[in-house]
């Protein structure tokens, strides 16, 4: 049974540039527990794809370097949606209004619509080439963004009220059979050591 799993970053620093923000010391051990959970997996995966974020890559940097003939590629199309601040709605107010209409940004950044409109093609030329081949497709992102591919690209059942739950990191594997047709998707964070929520 193929996979194809999704991975929310682990914990980082706050401080800096968002894309050069790194894991900080939880994230460091979570990265490292995560990189022994899908080994004892026995995932079959022959490339990564990730966010170039310093974050994202880091998280899947340990099970890419016990894993063998593995390559990582940093893929833009995988960075988080922008959404700048706004002095009348908190972060989490923005995220909230954005889950409940797909249209709606603030000034200056982006819709769930038209983010995923811009990387439908990305995530399809992925998805042909996993559903030719025996492997498992390993992807890793950040909160909204995979809350985006679950909803919109796989038809899953994901708003606000799911994305408040996701811990960091997250892990969604959802499983095919040999037709590829989607059987099923299953939220699982066990052995992962210090993960957080909000």
């Amino acid at each position: 049974m193929k996979k194809i799993v999704l991975i929310r970053h682990g914990k980082a620093a706050m401080g800096g540039k968002d894309h050069e923000r790194e894991l900080d010391e939880d994230g460091i051990v979570q990265a490292n527990s995560l990189s022994k959970k899908l080994t004892n997996l026995g995932l079959n995966s022959s490339t990564i794809y990730t966010s170039p974020f310093k974050r994202a890559v880091q998280t899947i940097k340990p099970f890419s370097e016990t894993a063998k003939n593995i390559d990582i590629v940093e893929k833009k199309e995988l960075e988080e949606i922008h959404m700048p601040k706004n002095e009348k709605l908190t972060k989490h107010q923005i995220i909230e209004k954005m889950w409940e209409n797909e249209n709606f940004k603030v000034e200056g950044g982006t819709s769930h619509r038209d983010h995923f409109d811009k990387i439908n093609s990305f995530l399809l030329e992925i998805y042909e080439n996993f559903k030719k081949d025996d492997k498992d497709l390993v992807i890793i992102s950040h909160g909204v963004l995979i809350g985006m591919i679950l909803k919109f690209f796989f038809n899953i059942n994901f708003g606000f009220k799911e994305w408040k739950t996701m811990s960091m990191p997250d892990i969604y594997f959802l499983n095919f059979d040999k037709q590829n047709n989607l059987i099923d998707m299953k939220r699982d964070n066990s052995n992962i050591e210090r993960i957080f929520t909000i």
